[in-house]
Protein backbone atom coordinates (compact mmCIF):
# COMPACT_ATOMS: atom_id res chain seq x y z
CA UNK A 1 0.00 0.00 0.00
CA UNK A 2 2.84 2.34 0.83
CA UNK A 3 4.37 1.93 -2.63
CA UNK A 4 1.01 2.53 -4.32
CA UNK A 5 0.45 5.70 -2.30
CA UNK A 6 3.91 6.89 -3.35
CA UNK A 7 3.04 6.24 -7.01
CA UNK A 8 -0.32 8.01 -6.62
CA UNK A 9 1.39 11.00 -4.98
CA UNK A 10 3.64 11.35 -8.02
CA UNK A 11 1.29 10.48 -10.87
CA UNK A 12 -2.24 10.91 -9.49
CA UNK A 13 -4.98 8.31 -9.15
CA UNK A 14 -5.77 6.08 -12.13
CA UNK A 15 -9.31 5.52 -13.36
CA UNK A 16 -8.77 1.76 -13.70
CA UNK A 17 -6.33 -0.71 -12.21
CA UNK A 18 -5.82 -4.20 -13.61
CA UNK A 19 -4.46 -6.86 -11.27
CA UNK A 20 -4.52 -10.57 -10.70
CA UNK A 21 -6.38 -12.25 -7.86
CA UNK A 22 -3.43 -12.25 -5.47
CA UNK A 23 -4.46 -11.73 -1.86
CA UNK A 24 -2.78 -8.32 -1.75
CA UNK A 25 -5.18 -7.08 -4.46
CA UNK A 26 -8.34 -8.70 -3.04
CA UNK A 27 -8.05 -7.85 0.66
CA UNK A 28 -10.34 -5.29 2.28
CA UNK A 29 -7.61 -2.69 2.73
CA UNK A 30 -6.86 -2.64 -1.02
CA UNK A 31 -10.55 -2.57 -1.94
CA UNK A 32 -11.03 0.35 0.45
CA UNK A 33 -8.04 2.19 -1.09
CA UNK A 34 -9.60 1.78 -4.55
CA UNK A 35 -13.06 2.80 -3.38
CA UNK A 36 -12.06 6.02 -1.57
CA UNK A 37 -9.85 7.12 -4.48
CA UNK A 38 -12.38 6.36 -7.22
CA UNK A 39 -10.32 3.59 -8.81
CA UNK A 40 -12.14 0.84 -10.68
CA UNK A 41 -10.41 -2.48 -10.02
CA UNK A 42 -10.38 -5.04 -12.83
CA UNK A 43 -9.31 -8.55 -11.87
CA UNK A 44 -7.88 -11.05 -14.35
CA UNK A 45 -9.28 -14.53 -14.60
CA UNK A 46 -7.45 -16.72 -12.04
CA UNK A 47 -4.83 -19.02 -13.50
CA UNK A 48 -5.01 -17.34 -16.93
CA UNK A 49 -2.22 -14.77 -17.27
CA UNK A 50 -2.98 -14.56 -21.00
CA UNK A 51 -6.05 -12.45 -20.18
CA UNK A 52 -3.67 -9.56 -19.59
CA UNK A 53 -1.45 -9.95 -22.66
CA UNK A 54 0.11 -6.48 -22.49
CA UNK A 55 1.25 -6.87 -18.88
CA UNK A 56 2.58 -10.35 -19.58
CA UNK A 57 4.52 -9.05 -22.58
CA UNK A 58 6.06 -6.30 -20.44
CA UNK A 59 7.03 -8.83 -17.77
CA UNK A 60 8.70 -11.01 -20.41
CA UNK A 61 10.57 -8.01 -21.86
CA UNK A 62 11.80 -7.06 -18.38
CA UNK A 63 12.99 -10.62 -17.72
CA UNK A 64 14.83 -10.72 -21.06
CA UNK A 65 16.58 -7.41 -20.35
CA UNK A 66 17.54 -8.55 -16.84
CA UNK A 67 19.13 -11.68 -18.31
CA UNK A 68 21.20 -9.50 -20.66
CA UNK A 69 22.35 -7.44 -17.66
CA UNK A 70 23.32 -10.47 -15.55
CA UNK A 71 27.03 -9.68 -16.00
CA UNK A 72 26.60 -6.19 -14.51
CA UNK A 73 27.35 -6.03 -10.80
CA UNK A 74 24.32 -3.94 -9.81
CA UNK A 75 21.46 -4.39 -7.39
CA UNK A 76 18.21 -5.55 -9.01
CA UNK A 77 16.36 -2.26 -8.41
CA UNK A 78 19.12 -0.32 -10.19
CA UNK A 79 18.95 -2.68 -13.16
CA UNK A 80 15.17 -2.23 -13.31
CA UNK A 81 15.58 1.57 -13.17
CA UNK A 82 18.00 1.50 -16.12
CA UNK A 83 15.71 -0.76 -18.14
CA UNK A 84 12.69 1.45 -17.47
CA UNK A 85 14.63 4.60 -18.34
CA UNK A 86 15.79 3.16 -21.66
CA UNK A 87 12.32 1.83 -22.39
CA UNK A 88 10.68 5.19 -21.73
CA UNK A 89 13.03 7.25 -23.92
CA UNK A 90 12.74 5.10 -27.05
CA UNK A 91 10.48 6.78 -29.64
CA UNK A 92 7.24 4.98 -30.42
CA UNK A 93 5.50 4.69 -33.80
CA UNK A 94 4.24 8.28 -33.47
CA UNK A 95 7.84 9.55 -33.16
CA UNK A 96 7.55 10.51 -29.49
CA UNK A 97 8.79 8.61 -26.46
CA UNK A 98 6.59 7.69 -23.52
CA UNK A 99 8.48 10.18 -21.36
CA UNK A 100 7.98 12.96 -23.91
CA UNK A 101 4.25 12.31 -24.15
CA UNK A 102 3.92 12.24 -20.35
CA UNK A 103 6.13 15.25 -19.57
CA UNK A 104 5.49 17.29 -22.74
CA UNK A 105 9.24 17.60 -23.26
CA UNK A 106 12.18 15.44 -24.26
CA UNK A 107 14.24 14.15 -21.37
CA UNK A 108 18.03 14.23 -21.52
CA UNK A 109 19.96 11.03 -21.97
CA UNK A 110 23.70 10.30 -21.79
CA UNK A 111 23.97 10.84 -25.53
CA UNK A 112 22.83 14.45 -25.03
CA UNK A 113 25.74 15.00 -22.64
CA UNK A 114 28.21 13.49 -25.12
CA UNK A 115 26.85 15.44 -28.11
CA UNK A 116 25.14 18.55 -26.72
CA UNK A 117 22.65 20.42 -28.84
CA UNK A 118 23.98 23.91 -29.33
CA UNK A 119 20.74 25.82 -29.24
CA UNK A 120 20.40 29.40 -28.25
CA UNK A 121 19.24 29.92 -24.70
CA UNK A 122 15.89 31.59 -24.20
CA UNK A 123 17.72 34.73 -23.11
CA UNK A 124 19.67 34.78 -26.37
CA UNK A 125 16.50 34.22 -28.39
CA UNK A 126 14.51 36.95 -26.69
CA UNK A 127 17.16 39.56 -26.02
CA UNK A 128 17.24 41.93 -28.99
CA UNK A 129 20.58 43.23 -30.12
CA UNK A 130 20.74 46.91 -29.24
CA UNK A 131 23.36 49.33 -30.34
CA UNK A 132 24.98 51.70 -27.92
CA UNK A 133 24.10 55.31 -28.34
CA UNK A 134 26.66 57.93 -27.38
CA UNK A 135 26.15 61.36 -25.88
CA UNK A 136 26.01 63.93 -28.68
CA UNK A 137 24.62 61.46 -31.23
CA UNK A 138 21.57 62.43 -33.30
CA UNK A 139 18.57 60.15 -32.79
CA UNK A 140 14.89 59.95 -33.58
CA UNK A 141 12.65 59.87 -30.54
CA UNK A 142 9.07 58.79 -30.24
CA UNK A 143 6.67 60.58 -27.93
CA UNK A 144 2.92 60.75 -27.50
CA UNK A 145 1.06 63.95 -28.29
CA UNK A 146 -2.74 63.83 -27.87
CA UNK A 147 -2.43 60.01 -27.60
CA UNK A 148 -0.82 59.85 -31.05
CA UNK A 149 2.79 58.76 -31.58
CA UNK A 150 5.08 61.41 -33.02
CA UNK A 151 8.72 61.16 -34.11
CA UNK A 152 11.22 64.02 -33.76
CA UNK A 153 14.94 64.39 -34.32
CA UNK A 154 17.04 65.14 -31.26
CA UNK A 155 20.49 64.95 -29.72
CA UNK A 156 21.42 62.69 -26.79
CA UNK A 157 22.41 64.84 -23.83
CA UNK A 158 22.81 62.22 -21.11
CA UNK A 159 22.59 58.44 -20.66
CA UNK A 160 20.56 57.51 -17.60
CA UNK A 161 20.76 53.69 -17.84
CA UNK A 162 20.49 50.93 -20.45
CA UNK A 163 18.06 52.16 -23.16
CA UNK A 164 17.19 55.32 -21.17
CA UNK A 165 18.52 58.67 -22.38
CA UNK A 166 17.78 62.36 -22.07
CA UNK A 167 17.26 63.77 -25.55
CA UNK A 168 16.99 67.46 -26.51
Amino acid sequence: MELLNEIFATHGYPLDMVSDNASIFTNEEFKYLCRINGIKQNLNAPGHPATNVLAERNVQTLKDKLKLMSFENLQIHLKVQRILFRYRVIPLANGKSQAEMYLNRQIRIKLDAMFPHYEMTSEQKIKPRTRTIKVGERVRTKFLFNNKPNWKLGVVIQKLRHLHYIVK
